[in-house]
């Protein structure tokens, strides 16, 4: 049977014997209570198992990642000494000596690296015309080893540079 309420009470939309009946606050109370608190569980659940499901994926992954530098450890490739002259501006010659090594990470032994020396040399030379001596100075040897560090990042994709090392640095 239908019922409609007016004014707190339920009356028969048929006229069924004039019966009324109260509306239980207390039982309606009861089932608004709980319904935003287990649909808040329910998203909390949801979230929950997302945020878990997310931090697996990366531990899954950084796993992945892990083996494949064991399998793969980084070379260590030597560049041969570079001598180049810096740009001082005044005409006058400076000239810095340089030893390198780069560290890659993504190559199988060292002989397929052979072929990227070259490159590696040219990116060396062309930063070091571009400098002048006293960026050099202070701690310009390490802004050096940075910018050189990102060009070969750069250039050398899909192979991972992970860092430049200087064994020798001789400025005349």
């Amino acid at each position: 049977m239908s019922e409609t309420v007016t004014g707190g009470a339920r009356t028969s939309l048929l006229g069924g014997g004039g019966k009324e009946t109260e509306a239980s606050p207390k039982a309606d109370g009861k089932k608004l209570k709980w319904k935003p608190i287990v649909a808040g569980l329910a998203a909390l659940i949801l979230i929950g198992g997302g945020a878990t499901v997310v931090e697996k994926t990366k531990l899954f992954r950084g796993a992945g990642e892990r083996t494949q530098a064991a399998l793969h450890p980084p070379i260590v490739l030597g560049i041969p000494t570079i001598v180049s002259n810096l740009d001082s501006g005044d005409g006058r010659p400076v000239y810095v000596k340089l030893t390198a090594k780069v560290e890659i990470q993504g190559a199988n032994d060292e002989a397929s690296l052979q072929n990227t020396v070259p490159e590696i040399q040219d990116i060396f030379q062309t930063y070091l015309h571009e400098t002048r001596p006293q960026d050099i100075r202070g701690d310009g040897i390490y802004r050096l080893r940075e910018a050189i560090t990102h060009r070969l990042r750069i250039t050398l994709l899909p192979l991972q540079v992970t860092n430049v090392y200087f064994v020798e640095f001789l400025v005349q």
